[in-house]
């Protein structure tokens, strides 16, 4: 029997502020690329949970109190091309920040040159499609955790 082929994973966050806003960041690839939501690839002997806790730690240095309770989608993406890998990406659904707690927001600025709040709409707009699409029902309060498949037709 063979191994099985392995999905590599990635794990986000939703972090809010009292108005509903969403913290998003910019990475430091010029200004054309999207915006991304906190978070980050899922390493070897690490679970979603503990990596969304680092990438969050070394992006923002904020240490946040997220538990699997919080658990927002999970999403399955085809591959879109050759040699790639299909993914699975998790989202969770963060704490409300105050503005003393982004008072302490301290940007990684090797892989990170800006954040920002933004109102859903804007967020959509400015996010990758595929990760503005994990986006739906209320922000603050996971419920019950969404399921998405993303198939790209002719993809590999």
């Amino acid at each position: 029997m063979s191994p099985a082929p392995g999905h590599p994973v990635t794990a986000t966050v939703l972090i809010t502020n009292p108005s509903d806003d969403l913290l998003i960041v910019h990475p430091d690839k010029g200004d054309a690329a999207p915006w991304h939501l906190p978070g980050g690839v899922v390493e070897q002997n690490e679970s979603p949970l503990d990596a969304v806790r680092r990438e969050v730690w070394e992006e923002l240095g904020l240490d946040l109190d997220v538990t699997e309770h919080d658990l927002f989608a999970i999403e399955w993406l085809q591959a879109t091309h050759p040699g790639r890998h299909d993914r699975i990406a998790i989202l969770f659904a963060g704490p409300v920040l105050t503005e003393s707690d982004t008072d302490r927001i301290t940007l990684q600025h090797d892989e990170l040159d800006a954040w920002r709040w933004a109102g859903r709409a804007e967020a959509k707009a400015m996010l990758h499609p595929a990760i503005a699409a994990r986006i739906v029902g209320p922000l603050q309060t996971p419920g019950s955790p969404v399921y998405r498949e993303t198939r790209h037709e002719g993809a590999v």
